[in-house]
This record gives structure tokens, sequence and C-alpha cells, in this order.
């Protein structure tokens, strides 16, 4: 095989693929064989007529083509580390020219790819210093927050007598002409909590179970628009919270009492809030690093990134929002493409990052040896209900290769003190 680099830029090369007859010829040989046990001739058992009578009967350039497919699929490979050999890793499939393809003559094909680009780095180190360093606090009102809305998870409903406050959970039935054609629906929800548009909520404020009421408000989606709806009180309830005591602390868990629950809490937020500060300054660090390093990204993994993205941010609109994503689009008044080109902004960044993490990585020789991407990977399994049926059907090669990524980040990130 001879290997011709014959255009090359930043992102993309073409190369020319030459390979003698006396090596096609095998693969020439596969492809009448193969396309012969299909033949059907007179007097002859499928793919049991004599050569002769086969090589009369099958059109030669088809034999061509396919000896030409099976010879880029063996030879693709090989190509692809003879440019690794000279620095360039291919990014993309390749688009296949056929050049040159007749019996007895060398086979000759092009090939272009996308390729890495070339990632010149600033002192990244000195960069890593300059990063601010925030001291992670924890509030004594955050403690007594989280505290609060573990009571309220545990609280009893019980009903209000007394009229409808902000927090109250109410049980209502409405209507209007202009909603679902007047048809009467039911809900339950806490009050002032945004469930409905700010206006309409306002309006339930005081009212009692048993009570009705004609609102107007207006529309979110047209603000020139004026709903009329009727409304029913159902019911008011409001929540009994269980008392903070040693007792309730230790029906939470494994606490002592409830000063070891809170100093558990308190340890819990200051961890998370360190995780978010570190995640803060990796992200100061990138963007500032960024603006240094200039970089033509491979079309390719912008668009895998986007279309990653785009498919994630509709999973959590449909799961989040209860809502369609054509719906979601609708009330944000934009199109599909509208985001995808927001997104593919971001896409961008994502692609940078890496290929600047990962010619630091490679610059700092950073490795994530056998023992560390096992544990890992077996780690993001054991978040799977079944553990045996995760490993069965989890692509392993793909996780691995995660896995390894994400092992070297976390290493160099810690060697920038980060």
């Amino acid at each position: 095989m001879k290997l011709t680099i014959k255009e090359n830029s930043k992102v993309k090369v073409k190369i020319e693929i030459e390979q003698a007859w006396e090596e096609f010829s095998s693969y020439y040989e596969k492809a009448f064989l193969s396309l012969s046990k299909e033949m059907e001739i007179p007097g002859f058992r499928k793919g049991q007529a004599p050569r002769n009578l086969v090589e009369s009967s099958l059109n030669p350039q088809k034999v061509l083509i396919e000896a030409a497919s099976l010879s880029v699929d063996d030879l693709w490979p090989r190509a692809i580390v003879d440019l690794a050999k000279q620095k360039m890793e291919v990014v993309s499939q390749p688009q296949i020219e056929l050049l040159k393809l007749a019996k007895d003559n060398e086979f000759v094909f092009s090939a272009e790819v996308e390729i890495l680009p070339e990632i010149i780095l600033p002192d990244y180190k000195a960069i890593a210093k300059k990063v601010e360093k925030k001291e992670v606090k924890v509030e004594a009102k955050e403690v007594d927050e989280t505290i609060l809305n573990l009571q309220r998870s545990r609280a009893v409903l019980a009903d209000k007598p007394e009229p409808a406050q902000n927090e109250d959970f109410v049980e209502i039935s409405f209507a209007s002409p202009e909603i679902e054609e007047g048809k009467e629906r039911k809900d339950a929800f806490i009050l002032g909590k945004g469930h409905y548009p700010k206006e309409f909520e306002d309006s339930l404020v005081g009212m009692s179970a048993g009570q009705e009421k004609d609102v107007d408000f207006t529309s979110d989606k047209d603000k020139t628009k004026i709903l009329k709806v009727k409304v029913k009180m159902t019911a008011v309830k409001k929540f009994e919270l269980p008392e903070a005591t040693d007792d309730w602390a230790k029906s939470l868990g494994n606490f002592e009492n409830f000063p070891a629950l809170k100093a558990n809490i308190q340890e819990g937020i200051k961890g998370e809030k360190e995780h978010a500060e570190k995640e803060r300054q990796k992200e100061e660090f990138l963007a500032a690093l960024s603006k240094e390093v200039e970089a033509e990204l491979p079309q390719v993994l912008v668009e895998r990134e986007t279309h990653q993205m785009m498919h994630t941010a509709k999973e959590q609109i449909t799961a989040n929002l209860n809502v369609t994503f054509e719906e979601y689009l609708k009330q944000i008044n934009k199109t599909e493409a509208d985001m995808e080109k927001e997104v593919e902004e971001a896409a961008k960044r994502r692609v940078k990052n890496f290929l600047i993490i990962r010619e630091i990585t490679k610059k700092e020789a950073v490795e994530a040896d056998a023992k560390e991407i096992e544990d890992r990977i077996n780690e993001m399994l054991s978040y799977y209900p079944d553990l045996k049926a995760a490993q069965k059907e989890a692509d392993i090669e793909r996780l691995s290769a995660y896995a390894e990524d994400e092992i070297k980040q976390e290493k160099m990130f810690k060697m920038l003190g980060l």
C-alpha cells in the first residue's frame, strides 16, 4: 500500500492510496467467489456452475466494485495508523472516491477526512495560578432551610378553616371559555410557588374552602388577552410540620440526636459547595485558557456535540417541564433551528475545551491505569438497579473510553491545583 497526502489543512486531510494489482487480485478473487455463489445458471445448481461459465455471465465491473469495497475495508484502518504516525488523528468517516479501478492494474482511491487540529498551548500553569480560589462557607440559615425542607417533606396535610394564604396546599376546580372550550379542570398545588401565573394565584389568596369566584387575569402567552375564569376553592389545607427533636432525627437515619443530624446536613452542604467551587474554578481556567488558544474545530465534532446536547435538552424539557418539546418551543417563541443555533455555540466551546484538556494531558503524560478504569466503570454501573443486566447491556468499550478521559481530566486539574 502506498499512501500519499494530496491536500492538507488544519482540520482536514485528503490522501490517495494505491494498491498494486498483485495485492488487489486477492480481493478480486474473494469478490468473484462471493458473487458467483449467488449466480443462477440454467442446468446447474446455484453457485455450482463451472468458473468459465460464471466468468462469461458475471459483469466484470460488478466484481471490481465489490473487490474495491473489500480492499478499502482492509486498507483504511492501516491508513489511519499511518496518519497517526504523522500526527494526524482521524475523527470522521472517510469520503471515498475511486480513482482507478481496472483488472490487471493498480487500484487507486482517495479518502478525505477530518482530523484533530494542532493545539498550541500558552503557559497554562501560570493561568491556573491566577484562578480565584473562593472560601467556602456554610451559613446557619442554609442548614435551617434544609431542615425545614426535610420537615416539609414529612409534613401532614390538615384541613384549614381559615382563608387560603401563600404556602397553603389548595385544591381547585376551574373553567374558562378560552381554555379547552370551557371544560372544567381540577388541580392541587402549593399556593404562591408559581404553579400558575402570579396574577391568577394572587387572586386565590383569601378564598375559603367552598367559595367560588370569577377571576380575570392576563394571558402569559398573549399579554393583550384577558382570560376570564370561574374558580371554586374545593379545599384549603395547611402543612403540619413534625417537631425537630432527637426522636425525629433518629427516624431519618443513623443519627444519635438532632445535633448529629444538623452536623451531617452542614457537612453535606459544605461538600456540595466545595464541589461547585471546584467546578467554577475549572470553568474560569478553561475560559481564560480558551481566549489564548486559536483553534479551528472539526465540524464533525461540533455536529456530534450539538446533536447530543439537543437530545439531552429535549429529554430534560419533557421530563422536568411536563410539556412536549414542540410545546416548549411555542412557549419561548423559537424554532428548533433557533435553539440548535444557540446550542451549537455551546457545543463549540465544549469541543474546544475538550481539545485543550486533551493536549494538556498529553503534554503532562497523564495516564489512567486499567484498575482505575475498571473501578470507575463499576462505579458508573452501580447506579443501575440490576448490575448484572447493566453489565450485559452496556457498551463497555465506550464506557471505558469515557472513564479513561474522566480520570485523566481529574488528575490534570488536581495537578494544576484546581
